[in-house]
């Protein structure tokens, strides 16, 4: 039995899945198996696996197209490791990932069900860092950020994890990640490595989540699902009222917008939540000319 399964989902893009497969397969760690799930009916991916030569990869193709969740469920269904880790066939990882997060991984309790790490951003001219709280973390601390340090290609999980709190919810248009990682926290503690692991490619290719409408509708459904627990706490339910309404915001829905900047001054006063209040105004035009200056 291998002790690490890779899950590699992919869409209609081999030219870029090689060298995610390849950034796994030449890990410094080698006590693991690739699971690259082929979702993408135009263009297969069977030709860059066939060029592969390594027993550790396998490769899945499902018979019609089920989206991103659902591609990481057939993944973890057919993993045979005891750690879980994910991978986008558009980001790489560094050559050590596996070894630095599994070293001090596999030595933590068993209340410590994830491990995380910061991230590499690149972008056509420039990168920069994505940090993340070092040590041991909790669901309080990981969720007045949104889950956002938590991003999915940095995660290795143990599986016992997911037999507790189940899998990603295919129901969601967007989001999944920070639904999953809402169950998770709540029975487990995370470990985060604050150093970079993992390179995401920013921009050039469609990411993962969809337009900003299925976004919101995703944190709609967040909010939603999880009220009861997030009000629990004013600060944390203020920080979901903001997020939202930040999103509503940049998709031109001011009246929303304000709606939820207002809510989250009233659950915890912010400065920050003011200013943003205050800009959605006579129907935005105050963040209009904030924005363009005309």
């Amino acid at each position: 039995m291998v002790n690490v399964s890779v899950i590699i989902p992919t869409h209609n893009r081999p030219e870029l899945l090689k060298r995610a497969i390849n950034s796994v397969l030449c890990q410094t760690y080698k006590d693991l198996e690739v699971i690259v799930i082929d979702d993408g009916l135009e263009i297969r991916a069977d030709q860059v696996i066939n060029n592969i030569n390594d027993p550790r990869l396998k490769y899945i193709q499902h018979s019609e197209e089920k989206g991103g969740s659902a591609a990481r469920n057939t993944g973890i269904k057919n993993a045979g490791g005891e750690f879980i880790a994910f991978l986008d066939d558009d980001d790489e990882w560094l050559p050590h990932k596996l070894a630095i997060q599994m070293a001090q991984f596999e030595s933590t309790p068993h209340d410590v069900g994830f491990c995380f790490s910061a991230v590499e951003n690149v972008y056509s001219t420039r990168r920069y860092i994505t940090t993340v709280p070092g040590g041991i973390a909790d669901y309080h601390q990981l969720a007045l950020s949104y889950f956002k340090s938590l991003l999915t290609v940095t995660l290795i999980i143990k599986k016992y994890v997911f037999e507790e709190v189940g899998l990603f919810d295919e129901k969601f248009p967007s989001h999944q990640e920070a639904d999953l990682m809402i169950r998770v926290t709540c029975k487990f503690k995370g470990l985060g490595i604050n150093q970079p692991l993992v390179r995401v490619t920013m921009g050039g290719h469609q990411q993962v989540g969809g337009s900003l409408k299925r976004r919101i509708l995703g944190r709609e459904m967040i909010l939603a699902k999880y009220m009861e627990e997030i009000k629990k706490d004013k600060k944390l339910l203020a920080a979901q009222n903001f997020g939202l309404g930040l999103m509503y915001r940049d998709n031109g829905q001011f009246l929303e917008a304000r709606s939820m900047f207002k809510q989250a001054m009233t659950n915890y006063f912010s400065v920050l939540y003011f200013v943003h209040y205050l800009s959605m105004l006579f129907g935005g035009r105050i963040y209009k000319i904030l924005r363009t200056g005309n």
